[in-house]
């Protein structure tokens, strides 16, 4: 089962980047989903929750994400102050467990790291494999989308 995983040091603790801001409609710097197409530009532009209380998700809430040319049906899976994780499926094609971990930093102290990770199953899932351009170009989409909540996280803080 083909996986692809990357990380990133974001500024800020794990509740931080997760954080409830006042405004219970712009809840949290990561699910702020409305706001992910102002600048999520990487390829993960947009997740809307299709059912479910938006500021409380739990397992068994549907979502529908967007990425550069094609949205899909996901439901959360797990959704705990330490991690986020959704299964999308094109039926047949590609099943996906997304997840995104947010765990203190251990190498520098009150900065979170931020493990972003999927694990592909179904008929065309190997064309992610770490050797193939779609595995490379998956990473490289994990990695802009990282960088872009770090630059929002630690943006919002100044």
């Amino acid at each position: 089962m083909p996986t692809v995983k990357t990380q990133i040091d974001i500024a800020a603790s794990p509740a931080e980047v997760r954080k409830t801001q006042s405004d219970i409609f712009a809840y949290a710097q990561f699910f702020d989903f409305e706001k992910y197409e102002a600048w999520a530009k990487k390829h993960l532009i947009g997740v809307a929750v299709t059912s479910g209380d938006k500021t409380d998700l739990k397992p068994g809430d549907k979502l529908k994400v967007s990425l550069t040319g094609i949205s899909f049906p996901a439901t959360v899976v797990v959704n705990t102050p330490e991690e986020f994780q959704w299964c999308g499926s094109i039926p047949y094609i590609f099943t996906g467990y997304h997840s995104f971990r947010f765990l203190p930093s251990e190498e520098t102290p009150g900065h979170t790291t931020l493990v972003q990770q999927e694990e592909f199953s179904g008929m065309l899932s190997f064309l992610v494999g770490p050797t193939w351009s779609g595995g490379k170009e998956t990473t490289a989409n994990f990695e802009g989308f990282n960088g872009e909540l770090k630059a929002r996280v630690e943006g919002s803080q100044e």
